[in-house]
């Protein structure tokens, strides 16, 4: 599938108004998708490392917000049109993608009661960076992680008859309890939370999405246009735009902008890419359930909501076609794959990599 959306795009941008940058875009997905990525798929070793230093981008972020909020603006820095804060090392929008990278693994760990002040630590500092960047995304994807966490509870314990059905007699107690502190204290919550996440939840709630984001809702009305006056060949990538205040800007849908662009086989190979993965989910849990160290577990697990997130956040936010992105796809996904592998089981465990590679 990888070699498949490649194609497209240079097939594509031969025929474009802009063959020059659909070439390049060409070109740099190419080193990513079919250079990069066969190598991490390759190489556990290389993965293992990878991941072990997702913690280490949280805790460093973390540290050059709290210089930010309390020494200078060199380190981190408010963006001040939409109230949502940037470092040193991630601009303001994408705080929220580190973050969340480790909610599971923190959350999992935490249950098993698993180096408990560390991964405390890992999750207060992942929930900052999320709460700073004001990112609706990412407090959508939040809620999900806490969703995806019960799941992960209620099929482990899916033998026994009597913890799953207190399992989620608990989780829906506390959803209840939870909806009923926000409804009766919607001032407190507005209070809390960040202001453009509680007024796009609020115009969502009672069906009014143009409100909810103006300039989104007609980028999906531009990309629907598209695709109906022509399905099957696209104009080439990122020329499905729409004018707003800041200037023309790409459809932040990335499957509609996809098939927009790149017409339906894009859309096909875009899709297979990125979902692909979830015909193995099944067999991928019965591998993962038998491993006896829990951080093991809770760091395949948090591989698969990583993927989830992609594919999740898809919906949000245009392709792209930087390593900084695609490598939050690239590492879950080499991680998701090893599972399978033969030589899984004669490497070093992630969760003995993690431990050395941050002196635990």
């Amino acid at each position: 599938m990888a070699v498949l959306l490649v194609v497209t795009i240079l097939l594509v941008s031969l025929t474009s108004e802009n063959p020059s940058y659909g070439l390049g875009q060409s070109a740099k997905l190419s080193i990513i998708l079919l250079g990069a990525f066969p190598l991490l798929l390759g190489n556990s070793r290389l993965v293992k490392i990878g991941i072990a230093t997702i913690p280490v981008a949280v805790f460093s972020n973390l540290i050059l917000l709290i210089l930010g909020l309390t020494a200078s603006p060199v380190f981190a820095q408010l963006m001040t049109g939409d109230n949502r804060w940037g470092t040193f090392f991630n601009y303001p929008g994408s705080l929220w993608r580190v973050g969340i990278l480790v909610v599971v693994l923190a959350m999992y760990a935490l249950l098993h009661k698993c180096r408990s002040a560390y991964f405390a630590l890992l999750l207060a500092a992942a929930l900052v960076l999320i709460y700073f960047d004001s990112s609706r995304t990412g407090a959508l994807l939040l809620f999900l992680a806490f969703v995806f966490l019960a799941f992960i509870i209620l099929w482990e314990r899916r033998q026994s008859l009597l913890a799953g059905v207190i399992s989620i007699m608990t989780i829906l107690a506390i959803l209840g309890l939870l909806g009923f502190i926000f409804y009766n204290n919607q001032e407190l919550v507005r209070q809390i939370l960040p202001q453009r996440v509680v007024q796009t939840f609020e115009a969502i709630f009672i069906g009014n999405y143009e409100e909810a984001d103006h300039t989104r809702y007609e980028m999906l009305q531009a990309a629907q246009a598209q695709i109906r006056q022509n399905p099957l060949w696209g104009i080439g990538i990122g020329n499905t735009r729409v004018d707003t205040n800041e200037g023309l800007m790409v459809v932040h849908n990335a499957y509609l902008q996809v098939w927009a662009d790149l017409g339906i086989m894009g859309l096909i190979a875009y899709v297979g890419l990125v979902l692909g993965w979830l015909i193995w989910l099944p067999s991928f849990f019965r591998c993962v359930h038998w491993r006896v160290d829990p951080i093991e577990r809770g760091l395949y697990y948090n591989a698969v909501f990583m993927l989830f997130f992609y594919a999740f956040s898809g919906l949000f936010h245009p392709i792209s076609t930087e390593w900084s992105e695609w490598i939050s796809f690239i590492l879950p996904y080499a991680l998701f794959a090893q599972v399978f592998s033969k030589d899984e089981v004669r490497n070093a465990k992630p969760s003995q990599l993690l431990s050395r590679n941050l002196n635990l």
